[in-house]
């Protein structure tokens, strides 16, 4: 019986062993905005409405719009086109102030815009308030939308808004 009893025990302590190791895996504790990578450019989209208008907005080559960014990630023109958002679109907020007062739109995802985008956020977007750019962030954000005029090239900001995308 006591020979049993010391297998059982054994046992189950291998069980609870593995299952440790199994939830502490760096694949179940990756975060979730891991899978869709960091954003490598900046591209134009429309909202569908108006045939000259478009949002300069970071994005990943071959994912799209679904892309993160943080503390030191992101290329320099995508980084360069959300801090051109929170300055043109929250330039009277703390988050603005914080993206002008490190070096303004300079491409780096450096403490400064870390800190913008945490404070947009927990005061703005109603997301979850990591100063993470992904896509949860991007979809509560508003966006400059620029016009270009066809005759000239010219370009005009418009206003902010939340576009469909």
């Amino acid at each position: 019986m006591t020979g049993r009893r010391t297998r059982f025990g054994v046992l189950g302590a291998a069980v609870l062993f593995l299952a440790a190791g199994l939830t502490a895996s760096p694949v179940m504790t990756a975060p979730a905005h891991a899978a869709y990578g960091p954003c490598n450019t900046a591209v134009k989209r429309t909202d569908g409405v108006a045939v000259n208008n478009y949002y300069r907005v970071p994005a990943r080559t071959g994912n799209g719009l679904n892309c993160y960014m943080q503390w030191q990630t992101g290329s320099e023109n995508a980084v360069k086109a959300l801090q051109q958002a929170i300055l043109r679109c929250y330039g009277s907020t703390p988050a603005a102030e914080r993206i002008r007062s490190s070096g303004g739109a300079d491409g780096r995802y450096g403490n400064g815009t870390v800190a913008a985008v945490r404070w947009l956020q927990a005061n703005r977007l109603g997301v979850s308030a990591d100063g993470v750019y992904g896509p949860a962030t991007r979809a509560a954000m508003q966006w400059p939308d620029y016009w270009r005029d066809p005759s000239d090239g010219s370009v005009q900001f418009i206003a902010c808004y939340n576009p469909p995308f």
